[in-house]
């Protein structure tokens, strides 16, 4: 069942449909407790004010509450066959460049 979940400081603008969502711990008596699942974000408001979130039961009134991202729908990695880039010095002076480096991970196969 969806739980709609409010906050009264900004929302982490990073959070996306498909991240994980935990909850540890009770602000009020400042105790951390060990991150329990909450549920996966089904929604963010365009307002940044609440999540909605396929729940498992777990109150989520209130609590501190971080997140996840889905690794297989971000990667960190280029993907492709390849790849075009331009490195511009916006300086005066002279610069040097010693090495690049890259990871690729092909597409399709």
């Amino acid at each position: 069942m969806p739980a709609k979940i409010y906050f009264t400081q900004p929302i982490n603008i990073s959070i996306q449909a498909g991240d994980t969502v935990y909850r540890s711990g009770n602000p009020t008596d400042g105790i951390i407790t060990t991150p329990a699942l909450v549920g996966e974000v089904l929604q963010v408001s365009a307002h940044g004010n609440f999540i909605i979130v396929s729940s498992n039961g777990l109150m989520v009134d209130d609590g501190y509450f971080l997140f996840s991202k889905n690794k297989a729908i971000n990667e960190n990695s280029l993907k492709g066959y390849y790849a075009d880039i331009k490195f511009t010095n916006n300086s005066y002076k002279k610069a040097h460049l010693f090495s690049i480096g890259s990871e690729v991970v092909p597409s399709s196969k």
